[in-house]
């Protein structure tokens, strides 16, 4: 026998994910929790496709949240427990933040009738519980809901949609060690075959290293595809993520960094550059800032995941990172930065301070979203993954 979980299905973004009302799964344990997730997503998954549930196969299709109230002591209307699943592994992962699916946050919220909406739009500050942070989003409404339609468009999402304001607000050091958790713009890190490279290490929503894609023998401008494919650069690639999440504290070892895939994230930058975006349109060099390909879940992202774009606007304010270093203008604390990504284009708002004391704050990062609900109903979750009878347990 399955069993109905009241669910949602929403795209945030360039995300999707399922979205579940906290008071609908309050009745059961973390385990189930992740259970009921793993079954609704389709993971895990061996061949990589989730074809038994609603994922997609890659990182950005492979999400999910659980939506409720705030603390009492929390400014938020809302808070969300954000979850990254991993496609082939039946691993739900609750440590970090995603910006895309945080735009659908506000919208549910008012459709689940978790806050009163205004008369326009409604202003919506949510919670991520995993990380702490807090982001303002303006939401469209109009007759009690949320209103999707708008001319409002984003690369990487085909059509339109009403435009969601999203300002961060103080989103450094996510993990409580400052936007720079090492305390130094750039270091040394290895690669895993004997070699090192300069990259810097960057908390902003989400810790992240960002490393020249020249130093890596690659292209900041090249298809995800192409990438996916240089298995040497990737492997290189994950062992500074791995050994980056040492030294932030994320893990105690190489291995068990190996075992949490989530963050930190790794992308490669390179100079502003021309070239074809996956969808068939040409982006020109002078339409960008600087070109980004970021690893999530060991693969490239097919555009850019927004926390690692909030990470690497934030980067791009610091002086003597990888990142102000490649960035057309240099470190700028207060600019809009034009991100090319597989994709397209993205533009994101970022404001830094230098405090007193030398370190560096961000009062506020901005960047607009679209979201759409797909489907609303129940996922049916079969009994025996609940009782830790799933066939991957046994």
């Amino acid at each position: 026998m399955d069993r109905p979980v009241p669910a949602s299905f929403w795209r945030g973004g360039t995300s999707r994910g399922v979205l579940f009302a906290a008071d609908d799964i309050a009745g059961y344990d973390g385990g189930q929790i992740d259970a009921i997730i793993l079954a609704a997503l389709g993971s895990p998954d061996p061949d990589g496709r989730q074809i038994d549930g609603l994922g997609g196969g890659s990182s950005s299709l492979s999400k999910a949240a659980i939506v409720g109230a705030p603390p009492p002591d929390s400014p938020a209307d809302v808070a969300y427990r954000f979850a990254q699943v991993e496609v082939a592994e039946p691993f739900v992962d609750f440590t970090g933040n995603c910006g895309n699916i945080s735009a659908a946050i506000g919208p549910f919220a008012v459709d689940n009738g978790l806050i009163e909406p205004g008369n326009g739009s409604t202003d919506v500050v949510v919670l991520s519980a995993n990380t702490g942070q807090l982001c303002r989003a303006r939401v469209p409404t109009r007759q009690g809901r949320y209103e999707p339609a708008g001319d409002f468009a984003i690369q990487g999402v085909p059509g339109t949609g009403s435009r969601i304001a999203m300002n961060y607000l103080d989103p450094g050091g996510s993990i409580g060690r400052g936007p720079l958790p090492t305390g130094a713009p750039c270091e040394q890190i290895g690669t895993g075959d004997g070699r090192s490279v300069t990259a810097s290490i960057v908390d902003v929503a989400n810790p992240a290293v960002f490393v020249r894609a020249e130093e890596m023998g690659a292209s900041a401008s090249a298809p995800a595809p192409v990438l996916d494919s240089n298995h040497d650069l990737q492997a290189r690639l994950e062992h500074m993520r791995c050994e980056a999440a040492v030294r932030i504290g994320l893990a105690a070892s190489l291995d068990e960094a190996a075992r949490q895939p989530t963050i930190p994230k790794v992308a490669m930058v390179g100079p502003a550059a021309s070239y074809g975006a996956s969808g068939g349109q040409q982006v020109a060099a002078d339409s960008i800032d600087l070109a980004v390909r970021l690893i999530s879940m060991r693969r490239t992202h097919r555009t850019v995941a927004l926390t690692g774009a909030m990470a690497l606007a934030g980067a791009a304010a610091l002086p003597g990172t990888v990142v102000a270093d490649v960035v057309s203008g240099g470190a700028v604390g207060d600019r809009t930065l034009r991100i090319g990504h597989p994709a397209g284009v993205m533009e994101i708002g970022v404001t830094a301070e230098r405090g007193s004391d030398g370190g560096w704050r961000f009062p506020a990062v901005t960047v607009d979203r679209t979201a759409r609900e797909i489907m609303r109903g129940s996922v049916l979750v079969p009994e025996s993954h609940l009782a830790g009878r799933a066939w991957y347990q046994e």
